[in-house]
């Protein structure tokens, strides 16, 4: 059995997949104290560092078997627990069917990561793209953004919108069509900043 050393461990990109874990556990901490624009707004600074120690272990080239586990695990806090939460606590989600719906949305989330922990990247040489098999976790939380919407023009109609977005988040989550990579994260990364910054006003300024 191969050892881990601790230099392998204890680099950059690994310490800021830890900071991303403390990130994930403070916004659902302020989740279940009826925080949810704060939360919201610390879990996609989770998804930026979540993004940035990837690119940060290739570019040091300190990528490591640890470091992909590790970030898969974590992958678990920011795109499933925190969502499959928000769905429960802030949207209301609470009847039988709703419960059993988002326990299938984590479960093909987990199966997602599982299998792209195995599988990776797939590629597409005459294109230079690599894509990811099936819907990545990431875009769980445009599914929130999308309720946010819906909870505001669905009316009476809301709770059944929402269990079908969900039911066909999940079913494209276990599907292997090419989910193109993006080729660069800063034009996301201010997208994510000002949606964030959104969620700060909306927290302390916007109608709760």
């Amino acid at each position: 059995m191969s050892k881990t050393s601790s230099s392998s461990v204890l680099n950059l990109p690994n310490v800021i997949s830890f900071l991303t874990l403390f990130f994930a556990w403070i916004s659902i901490l302020l989740l279940l104290n009826d925080r949810f624009y704060l939360s919201f707004s610390l879990i996609l600074l989770a998804f930026i560092l979540d993004a940035l120690d990837g690119y940060l272990a290739r570019k040091l080239g300190q990528e490591s078997q640890f470091g992909r586990q590790l970030d898969g695990f974590i992958d678990v806090f920011v795109f499933l627990i925190y969502p499959a939460l928000s769905f429960h606590l802030f949207f209301g989600l609470k009847d039988f069917a709703s419960t059993i719906i988002i326990f299938a949305y984590i479960a093909t989330g987990i199966f997602r990561l599982v299998r792209f922990n195995i599988i990776g990247f797939t590629s597409a040489p005459e294109r230079n793209q690599l894509s990811y098999p099936g819907l990545p976790v990431f875009c769980n939380h445009i599914t929130v953004l999308l309720l946010l919407v819906l909870l505001q023009f669905s009316g009476t109609y809301f709770f059944i919108i929402a269990d079908i977005l969900l039911v066909i988040n999940s079913i494209l989550m276990v599907q292997t069509f090419p989910f193109p990579k993006p080729k660069t994260l800063w034009p996301f990364i201010l997208l994510i900043l000002l949606v964030a910054g959104t969620m700060v006003w909306m927290e302390f300024h916007g109608v709760r």
